[in-house]
């Protein structure tokens, strides 16, 4: 059975917006999973001008990705999150994962550090027993992908209980402790680092911090705050424009519609392109209402730095 749950069909997902860009584009956030769904999320890609996807994946499943869809992907590991009540097994767990992953030719390791994380297992990214892990990555020439917040709305209800989670800017702690420790560490800040609702954060986030980058996946979440405010946005698209890079957060599951892959893409192209505005084709269940795309019209020399030479550059792929 194909869902195509939460689409506006009043929008053709299936066929790229007009648009300027003509060149390739990596897609430095997705989530790799079984080969057909797979295939499916990287033809639908295709439709948008996507040439290679940076694939979210255990490190003991690239070598079949690899053999499935050749030089078309790329492979950012999964650290290991299930032994954090264990110090030296913990450690030594991703210390294996950054000597596996440079041996199967990866180009980062994830890190999963939101808040439900931190509340269930009393871990932060700024752990001390992360560092020697981030010694082993910097020494490797692997970046890191981190995820650390959600949507400000999660914060009125999932994360709302102040005995069980700290304030949403609390929380950025643990990224800027490690980030001083590790100044030389590449670090990817996923979801626009988190905080799309607060643009000037993230200003002050990459001013101190020079290998701080951002990607734009979470398309929903992104879409929507960044409409709310297209002429700010647009602005610090061009003001950082060497620091961010393209992603979807798509993740290939055994359900997932070509159609819902194709809305995500869609939706991207639309806002960076486009100068007019649209009804989402998204569904929004955070949102309180419709949700309208406000196009950003960002200038062709931005968009080769966000849709391709970022990612190029950040994850070493070469030509």
């Amino acid at each position: 059975m194909r869902l195509n749950k939460g689409l506006d069909q009043s929008v053709d997902v299936c066929r790229l917006p007009t648009s300027r860009y003509t060149g390739p584009i990596i897609d430095a956030h997705c989530h790799g999973g079984r080969s057909r769904a797979t295939r499916r999320m990287i033809r639908a890609g295709e439709l948008f001008g996507i040439r290679k996807w940076v694939l979210i994946c255990r490190v003991d499943e690239i070598a079949a990705l690899r053999r499935r869809h050749g030089d078309r992907v790329a492979f950012n590991a999964w650290s290991e999150h299930e032994l954090v009540g264990r110090d030296q097994p913990f450690t030594d767990a991703n210390l294996r994962i950054v000597e596996r992953a440079v041996r199967a030719g990866a180009v980062s390791i994830k890190f999963w550090y939101k808040p439900e994380f931190n509340e269930r297992s009393g871990v932060w990214f700024d752990d001390p027993r992360l560092d020697p892990v981030f010694d082993a990555i910097q020494q490797s020439g692997l970046s890191v992908l981190v995820h650390i917040a959600d949507p400000d709305i999660w914060w009125r209800h999932r994360y709302s209980d102040p005995l069980r989670f700290e304030s949403k800017r609390l929380t950025y702690r643990q990224l800027t402790n490690t980030l001083e420790r590790f100044p030389s560490l590449r670090v990817l800040l996923a979801h626009m680092g988190g905080w799309p609702e607060n643009l000037s954060f993230l200003a002050e986030l990459l001013d101190r911090h020079p290998n701080l980058y951002l990607d734009t996946s979470g398309t929903k979440w992104i879409a929507r705050e960044l409409s709310r405010r297209p002429a700010e946005s647009r602005d610090f698209f061009v003001r950082y424009a060497d620091r961010l890079l393209f992603g979807s957060d798509l993740v290939a599951f055994k359900h997932a519609t070509f159609e819902h892959h194709c809305s995500r893409y869609w939706a991207h192209r639309f806002l960076y392109e486009r100068s007019d505005t649209v009804r989402s084709p998204i569904e929004d269940e955070d949102a309180g209402g419709r949700v309208f795309l406000a196009g950003m019209n960002l200038p062709d020399a931005v968009l080769d730095r966000l849709y391709y030479a970022n990612a190029a550059s950040f994850f070493r792929l070469g030509g």
